[in-house]
């Protein structure tokens, strides 16, 4: 039909998608300033408008739907050269900020970590005399604050443009977080994580808590074996979850799930006690070397250990107090 013929025929389409790499080669040859997406993707009514121009006038005729695009394309092109002026700031730099606290007299520390959607690694720190140190890469702006003489408390967090994600458009360099902790302080951390990946390999570090909040992001925590016990304390999210534990260690850990999947990896020579205090639809997996104590409502929930952890001298304690719809596993290895 003529319908179909002038639809199939509209110059508006080929025009803006022409328009488009003009706009994207005029910024890589320097004729028009660095320009922010997100600043482009506040006029997304102007789209509407465009879009709906096209459909009343456009279908009518191609050269009125080529004329409409050649007109978005000129707005557009004189709104990314006229930006500065109009106080719009360019895209946010990614910056590389190498932080440090000296140990000073130092003789604990509680650090608080906020991350966000870049990859976070944690680790022991080279024989140093420093508290801590840490690389950042990140368009965000990096806040650090360290309170207290002999005990600290160090807060450590970034603060981005809400807009961010579109920053692999504009800086295509890998984004990350890499903090490497002082082993000989006794050190409690508190972790906050969103959407970045998560990596602690905490073994050397004299852990002695461990309290972390997960988000979508994947995370993998390996615990130190320590000479005084700990707690440790996961609450994950949609992300799934590894915890590498120690031997010859005493900990109490406490799982509350979401609906991500949470693996428990336990070595064969701890003595182990799994408690399940809360039902779930997330299925539950525990070593068959484990013998049942006690079972509430069916198999829910209830108490399994390894044949070794009574009279033991050190011991491992699991509780999970909330489930979700992820999967939970104990595996012995």
């Amino acid at each position: 039909t003529m319908t179909d013929n002038t639809h199939r025929n509209s110059l508006f389409w080929p025009v803006i998608l022409i328009g488009a790499g003009c706009i994207l080669l005029l910024r890589n040859l320097g004729y028009l300033p660095d320009f922010s997406w997100a600043a482009l993707l506040n006029l997304w009514p102007v789209a509407l408008i465009v879009l709906g121009l096209d459909l009343l006038f456009g279908r009518k005729s191609p050269w009125v739907g080529g004329l409409i695009g050649l007109l978005t394309i000129g707005a557009v092109i004189a709104f990314l050269y006229f930006s500065p002026a109009l106080g719009i700031k360019a895209p946010a730099e990614v910056k590389t900020e190498v932080i440090s606290e000296p140990l000073g007299n130092t003789t604990s520390v509680e650090y608080f970590i906020d991350t966000a959607a870049q990859p976070v690694s944690v680790q022991a720190l080279p024989k140093s005399t420093d508290l801590f140190k840490a690389t950042i890469l990140t368009p965000g702006q990096v806040f650090l604050s360290v309170a207290g003489d002999a005990h600290k408390t160090v807060q450590l967090s970034t603060r981005s443009n809400p807009n961010t994600w579109l920053n692999f458009i504009n800086n295509p360099q890998r984004l990350y977080w890499d903090i490497a902790l002082n082993p000989a302080v006794p050190s409690a951390i508190n972790l906050n994580g969103a959407s970045g990946a998560l990596n602690l390999d905490l073994r050397g570090i004299m852990l002695t808590d461990l309290q972390t909040t997960l988000g979508s992001g994947s995370s993998q925590f390996i615990l130190p074996v320590t000479d005084a016990p700990y707690d440790v304390n996961v609450q994950s999210g949609s992300g799934a979850v590894t915890l590498n534990l120690p031997e010859n260690t005493e900990l109490a850990l406490a799982i509350n799930s979401g609906s991500g999947a949470v693996t428990v990896e336990i070595p064969h020579s701890a003595a182990v006690r799994i408690e399940v205090l809360s039902s779930g639809s997330g299925g539950v997996r525990i070593p068959n070397e484990y013998h049942v104590v006690g079972l509430n409502n069916g198999a829910a929930s209830g108490s399994w250990q390894s044949s070794n952890f009574e009279g033991a001298e050190k011991s491992i304690i699991i509780r999970v107090v909330g489930r979700g719809s992820g999967s939970l596993t104990f595996r012995v290895k």
